[in-house]
């Protein structure tokens, strides 16, 4: 989630409480409004990396490992996104804060975002980046994998857009794309049930959106935006789509999907991306094939209609 405060930008996002089967927490809205409250420090002693200075696990196993695999993902993630291209090291480090407990971590981020396990927060003035924050809350097995990645991914971005204010829908969905498999599944499954329930949001109106919908629609918009990025990454690359989002931000949405993925329009990735999204059987002869996916995209289409 992006937010502004006068003169300075914060970009502040959480990851999903990720437990143990029989307490398994829904996809729904699991990113909304998550917000570290202060910038205060850990009192604990800190370990040092290039890009990261980390709080509170110097007392965990492997204290070393753990710090080694922040840049290790903060280095996969480049690789993914900018085609291998590496980011400057950053300055200032982000500050990493690991939290033992619920109550520790509810009090950095907000008593509402108890559910979470992770928030992300980037403050910007004057064009520059001056402070990168990471709030995880580590009392559960699996948190590194379930938080950090995606987290990692907002502040890459937001170091590739210079603090620019990258499309929600695209931020987001790139960052459950680094989300285990098993939430990701969630938030598909939010999206089919927003399909069946006409909740899908027309797609000139989803890429437009400056602000975060509300919360009822929270869901499907995370849904919707993995499953796109995901059909837009597929087409080329990781690298490309974010050549997409830097000459969209230039010369809007058509003019880059024209140049990038040779789509005339948003309508017409509308039609691709619904129809590969949500294939039907093919019951029908390779003759009437074109026609029957016409078909079910005009449905899709008008379905999703408001």
């Amino acid at each position: 989630m992006l937010t502004f405060r006068g003169g300075r930008k914060t970009i502040v996002t959480g990851a999903a409480l990720v437990l143990a089967a029989s307490v398994f927490q829904p996809a729904a809205g699991d990113e909304y409004r998550s917000q570290p409250k202060t910038r205060a420090r850990a009192a604990t002693p800190a370990i040092e990396t290039t890009n990261f200075r980390i709080y509170g696990i110097s007392r965990l196993p492997n204290a070393q490992a753990i710090a080694g695999d922040f840049e290790k993902s903060r280095g996969s993630l480049c690789g993914m996104w900018l085609g291998g291209r590496a980011l400057p090291d950053w300055s200032p480090k982000c500050d990493v804060v690991i939290h033992a407990a619920a109550a520790s971590y509810a009090r950095a981020v907000g008593q509402d975002q108890f559910a979470t396990i992770g928030s992300s927060r980037v403050d910007v003035r004057g064009g520059r980046i001056t402070l990168r924050r990471l709030d995880i809350r580590a009392d559960n097995p699996g948190w590194f994998a379930a938080a950090v990645p995606h987290e990692l991914t907002h502040l890459v971005m937001a170091d590739e857009f210079a603090g620019g204010e990258v499309p929600a829908w695209a931020d987001e969905g790139m960052a459950v794309l680094a989300d285990t498999p098993a939430k990701q599944s969630l938030h598909q499954r939010d999206f089919e049930l927003g399909r069946r329930t006409g909740g899908v949001f027309r797609l000139a109106h989803f890429v437009s959106q400056t602000s975060y919908p509300t919360a009822a629609e929270i869901p499907v918009f995370y849904g919707q935006s993995v499953s796109l990025v995901g059909f837009l990454v597929d087409r080329r690359s990781a690298a490309d789509f974010v050549r997409f989002l830097h000459l969209a931000e230039k010369e809007g949405y058509d003019a880059a999907l024209r140049q990038i993925y040779g789509l005339h329009g948003v309508h017409l990735l509308e039609r691709e991306w619904l129809a590969s999204t949500f294939p039907r059987p093919n019951m029908l002869t390779a003759e009437t094939a074109q026609d029957r996916d016409s078909a079910i995209v005009d449905v899709l289409v008008t379905a999703t209609t408001p």
